[in-house]
């Protein structure tokens, strides 16, 4: 049986994992499709399909035109351009790469955590245009540094307990931090078992120094951090978003810190990539912008075009993929497409 793979976003130069195709009989489109019709056009007959996931339309309408489609394999985490109840209902698995960055983003938020902190870009730059330091101009360096807190009395409160948030949740701690995290889909045992406090969304808001968004988007977290939400946040506290930019009201965000609601901001991604140049939020000396990089590293720019063809792999060996997203309809694939039905 002969497969037709279909890659609708690819980057020269980068492993795709195409040498896991040889051992089955399968061949491998690649281009750079961008829209609706564009994917249609090229992976009309295809048996697996490959892309963002979280940026290309994979809508009903492209998904009801891929009629032999098995899977399709997401490069991202994110799977909000996805319609998973089409992809369901025409027997297709989603798949996403929910691994691929835990590391390099929990690092950058903590990294944006302690720049905001420690006044990092502020100091900078006073040094490098005013040579400031304690030993010459005392007042002027603390003029710019206060308020400024020892990071161990300091408390993180996390939103969204999974993987990335975990992750920021331990480095902080191994920062001497106090944790507290609102997750409704985590049981308090064990965020405790991690040395998390579970709260209440509310009491989150009002106790943490640091807030750090580690929530896919999703109907539910679409602008779920508001103005009045801001409103909740102390004056000193520092708010933290490497997860979505369309989970926080942008407008919201810029007033509150225009406002003095919130001490700064530590953003990575905006609600329109890349950020506008007249955008507020490019001129505030106390947000960090960085756009949406938080995700790269050598390794992780290798794994996130990689796995994608793992479960390709197994999806056309009519194995359930690992990563898949869309989980309620597992038997009835299995039964249209599993091994034990089809020779491979």
């Amino acid at each position: 049986m002969s497969f037709k793979v279909i890659h609708t976003f690819t980057i020269p130069d980068v492993d795709l994992g195409e040498k896991l195709l040889e051992p089955l009989d399968a061949t491998l489109d690649k281009g750079m499709w961008l829209t609706e019709d564009e994917i249609i056009s090229h992976a009309g007959e295809a048996d697996a399909v490959i892309g963002v996931v979280s940026i290309q339309p994979f809508t009903r309408r492209v998904l009801k035109a891929l009629v032999n489609c098995r899977i399709l394999a997401g490069i991202a985490v994110g799977f909000e351009m996805v319609d998973l109840e089409a992809a369901t209902d025409y027997g297709m698995v989603v798949t996403n790469v929910p691994d691929y960055g835990i590391d390099e983003v929990s690092g950058m938020a903590s990294t944006l955590m302690l720049a905001l902190g420690n006044k990092l870009l502020q100091v900078d730059k006073a040094v490098k245009e005013r040579q400031v330091c304690f030993a010459r101009d005392r007042e002027a360096l603390l003029d710019i540094v206060r308020p400024k807190f020892r990071m161990r009395e300091q408390t993180l409160g996390i939103v969204g307990l999974g993987r990335i948030g975990t992750a920021t949740a331990l480095k902080a701690r191994g920062l001497g931090m106090r944790v507290i995290a609102y997750d409704p889909y985590v049981l308090d045992a064990v965020m405790e078992s991690r040395g998390v406090k579970p709260v209440d969304l509310d009491m989150l808001l009002r106790e943490s120094d640091f807030i750090s968004l580690h929530t896919p988007l999703t109907p539910e977290t679409s602008g779920m951090i508001g103005y009045e939400e801001f409103k909740k946040m102390k004056p000193t506290c520092y708010f933290i978003n490497t997860a979505r930019g369309g989970c926080v009201d942008q407008a919201a965000l810029i007033r509150a810190l225009q406002e003095g609601l919130i001490a700064g901001a530590g953003i990575d991604v905006t609600v329109d990539e890349p950020i506008a140049a007249d955008n507020p939020l490019i001129t505030m000396p106390n947000v960090i912008l960085t756009g949406h990089s938080a995700w790269y590293s050598n390794r992780a720019d290798f794994e996130i075009f990689y796995k994608p063809m793992t479960q390709v792999l197994m999806a056309l060996k009519g194995e359930w993929p690992v990563y898949a997203v869309n989980t309620e309809k597992k038997e009835k694939w299995l039964e249209k497409w599993g091994k034990q039905d089809k020779e491979v």
